[in-house]
């Protein structure tokens, strides 16, 4: 389960940002997830609300958006977006799905006091 080191990784973002801004608390935190990140929204919710204890994100909302990726067929040549790695092409069927945009896990908006 690599969401709990990925949200500790926000975390130690969100701190580091405070620290320059400012800022108190966190009220909410957006993160935009591409397929490649691997990561399974519950298990990220879960271990966000884990890792947030005692910090400044405590009682924070995560809100996770997946954002599709940029995929080719390397049977057919079709071309689209794929949700998930082991989605198959649209057109052939084939799972020889070659990514070549993916955004891996961004942080979006952050809401603070």
């Amino acid at each position: 389960m690599h969401e709990l080191s990925l949200c500790r990784s926000i975390l130690g973002i969100l701190q580091e940002q405070a620290e320059r801004h400012r800022y108190r608390r966190v009220l909410r935190v957006e993160v935009r997830v591409g397929p490649r990140a691997m990561v399974e929204p519950e298990a990220m919710i879960f271990s966000f609300g884990v890792a947030a204890r005692g910090t400044l994100a405590e009682g924070a909302l995560l809100e996770i958006h997946p954002v599709a990726a940029r995929a080719v067929c390397l049977d057919c040549g079709c071309e689209g977006r794929v949700a998930k790695l082991a989605q198959p092409c649209r057109q052939c069927g084939s799972y020889r799905l070659l990514v070549k945009e993916d955004i891996g896990l961004r942080l979006g908006e952050i809401v603070v006091d």
